[in-house]
């Protein structure tokens, strides 16, 4: 087989994810026996998540983004909330969202928003994932090998696989 590829999606920022998190990836690949995996997303700016925020809530619901959130992305979420119930327009709310990010500290809310320096955080099109029991197995074996720091699966209120990649320090 030849060495497994890393794509990335138009809205993915390549250019963040270091050469350290490919080598995780094509490893996990390789493992799973797997040709190709697609990034959805990478790291973000508060500007980028809370835009990416208000959509997921337009699209699925405030119930269901309070799902995918902790305390601090809850409290985002909030200010979507209170947004709408004073009418404001959605450049307004996303502005109130963004400014929400900033005060609580964006890598808070998210990870994605974590300096990429120290961690890569990367979304995984499961669509991407031709054998998904095998990618599973082999990102849980690097999750156990510490080169995986945090793995969520599509289902447990994220739409894509998420992996957290501690980046090595010099």
């Amino acid at each position: 087989m030849t060495q497994p590829s890393v794509k990335f999606g138009a809205n993915a920022n390549q250019s963040v994810v270091s050469l350290h998190t490919i080598g995780v990836l094509t490893g996990i690949l390789d493992d799973a026996g797997l040709s190709s995996c697609l990034i959805t997303s990478t790291s973000r700016t508060p500007a980028d998540q809370a835009r990416i925020m208000h959509n997921n809530i337009v699209r699925d619901g405030v119930v269901k983004q309070k799902k995918l959130y902790a305390a601090a992305g809850d409290a985002v979420i909030d200010e979507f909330v209170r947004g709408k119930k004073a009418g404001e327009t959605k450049a307004q709310i996303i502005a109130l969202m963004e400014a929400r990010i900033r005060a609580i500290g964006p890598e808070r809310v998210s990870h994605h928003c974590a300096d990429p320096a120290v961690l890569n955080v990367v979304d995984v099109a499961p669509s991407s994932v031709k054998n998904k029991q095998a990618f599973e197995s082999a990102v849980a074996a690097a999750k156990s090998q510490g080169t995986v720091s945090r793995f969520i699966t599509p289902g447990q209120h994220d739409p894509a696989y998420h992996l957290e990649i501690p980046q090595p320090t010099i």
